[in-house]
């Protein structure tokens, strides 16, 4: 499949980058409790010109983003693929790990996706040797046009809305709001406390995958063995699907390793 820039732009609607901006807006004072989004459609743009942290969109950090762009080479490797995406803000590199039994079993879990296609990525942007790389979970190739305009349209009325959303905060600032410990502090901590959305116990296990420095990530056995003292087998199970499911970590070789979605 192969689409033209032109038929996607409308005459240079989208040429001019300034009607995105960098990740963290320009002359937006920086905050110390900022609000979350698990998931917001971005360009390369946005995510090149971003901070050492997340993605931050007028004060709003971004979790997960989607990005739709053209690829122009894959490179594979035994556990991962690494694609070449570039859209008209910028060009950036996305990788893919393998589900190895799922591989050995069929041919489903790598992404049909050649060179020249237009896909759509879901993923968290890191930091790796100092460039910017798109860690993929999940990616689709897109056979219709519009999806690549809506794409774009959606970019747009994301950052025009965050941006209203951030000047209600100016006006109606919330008086109440305290400072937010650092996800890894369990200074204070009692069971049923919660830092960035997880509670003491949800640290307990997302700490001990986001501390790994192995690239596959760290085994479930390995989190156990660690972790058997203080939860049950089936409150582990628990937490680990959970947080899979809100995109806090994600599996890389197998289903048994993990990786946090801020630890590339």
């Amino acid at each position: 499949m192969c689409f033209e820039h032109q038929s996607v732009v409308g005459g240079g609607f989208f040429n001019s980058t300034n009607q995105f901006g960098n990740a963290n807006t320009p002359n937006q004072p920086q905050k110390t409790g900022r609000r979350t989004s698990r998931t917001a459609p971005i360009v390369i743009r946005q995510a090149l010109h971003s901070g050492d942290g997340d993605i931050t969109i007028w004060g709003t950090e971004i979790m997960i983003v989607s990005i739709v762009a053209r690829v122009r080479n894959i490179s594979v490797q035994s556990t991962k693929i690494t694609y070449n995406i570039q859209d008209m803000t910028g060009r950036m590199q996305a990788v893919y790990w393998l589900d190895q039994e799922a591989m050995e079993e069929d041919d489903k879990s790598t992404p049909k996706v050649h060179v020249n296609d237009y896909v759509q990525i879901f993923g968290n942007v890191k930091t790796n040797k100092g460039k910017k790389v798109l860690m993929a979970f999940k990616i689709m190739p897109i056979t219709d046009v519009n999806a690549i305009t809506f794409h774009y349209l959606q970019c747009i009325n994301n950052k025009l809305k965050m941006e209203a959303d951030s000047k209600k905060e100016k006006v109606n600032p919330n008086p109440s709001s305290s400072t937010t410990l650092p996800a890894n502090s369990m200074v204070g901590m009692n069971d049923n406390a919660s830092v960035n959305g997880l509670n003491a116990r949800q640290v307990m296990v997302f700490n001990l995958i986001r501390a790994s420095t192995l690239e596959q990530g760290i085994s479930k056995q390995d989190m156990y063995v660690t972790l058997k003292d203080r939860m049950s087998q089936m409150e582990f199970e628990n937490i680990l699907e959970w947080m899979c499911g809100e995109g806090h970590i994600y599996s890389t070789i197998d289903e048994e390793h993990f990786r946090a979605t801020d630890a590339f």
